[in-house]
């Protein structure tokens, strides 16, 4: 089991929010500053999860969420991962006082609970915090000067993208042996940083075993960041990856 990292920063502390990192279509990411009654310090990254709709002016100014292009109110991206019961994907589907409920409920702490486990099982993510309320602090990766970029705009040299592509795979082992597809795995929510990919995004997570399509996510992930290292000239084949990661189930 791995131990709580030693430099977080436990109560009691002070939070200061040192503004945005990215803003993407579900949520807003914030660096914030941690000092504690022993004056240590630590920089974490507050994810604050969109409205799924703005229902009076300024609600987006009020919560600290900047306008974005990206964002968008598009309740299957929303909803992350399918519910078991038809009377509660009905439910969502209508948006009724009920279906809402169940998207705030699952949206807040399913992140959380995956990355939990997925970090305690050894794999690359960043480390997740706390929850609560529609936001998720976690691990911040990058330095003072800038976060961590995405895999897709990240400068990777020859050795840098099969060194990535070798660690894509330990990850992806690691994913489906604790039973979860990622659900939306890409370019993009992968980071490089200091010679380690590091997966993040987890809110479409599905569990494989629990969905009737569950291998149909793993493989459309494995299709896609495949291909992505595909064009840029590595052999990386889709087909002998999701083969692979089959006997780790």
């Amino acid at each position: 089991m791995r131990s709580t990292p030693s430099w977080l920063v436990v109560e009691p502390w002070t939070d200061v929010d040192l503004g945005v990192i990215k803003v993407g279509k579900e949520a807003q990411v914030n660096l914030v500053h941690r000092t504690g009654a022993d004056n240590r310090t630590c920089q974490f990254a507050r994810k604050r999860y969109l409205p799924r709709e703005v229902t009076f002016k300024g609600q987006l100014e009020q919560l600290g969420v900047q306008r974005s292009s990206a964002f968008v109110n598009d309740v299957q991206y929303r909803e992350g991962r399918q519910f078991r019961k038809s009377r509660d994907r009905r439910a969502v589907a209508q948006m009724s006082t009920y279906g809402r409920r169940l998207l705030q409920d699952r949206w807040t702490g399913h992140e959380h609970e995956i990355m939990s486990r997925l970090w305690a099982a050894g794999m690359s993510v960043p480390y997740p915090i706390a929850y609560g309320d529609d936001v998720f602090d976690l691990e911040y990766i990058g330095d003072d000067a800038q976060a961590a970029p995405q895999l897709q705009a990240a400068r990777l040299s020859r050795r840098d993208l099969g060194e990535a592509f070798d660690q894509l795979i330990v990850g992806l082992r690691i994913l489906i042996a604790e039973g979860f597809a990622h659900g939306d795995l890409s370019a993009y929510n992968l980071l490089w940083w200091d010679d380690r990919l590091w997966f993040i995004d987890f809110p479409q997570a599905v569990d494989i075993a629990a969905n009737l399509a569950g291998l149909d996510f793993v493989h459309r992930d494995v299709t896609n960041v495949c291909g992505w290292f595909q064009r840029k000239g590595l052999d990386a084949d889709a087909e002998d990856t999701f083969a692979d990661l089959l006997h780790f189930m």
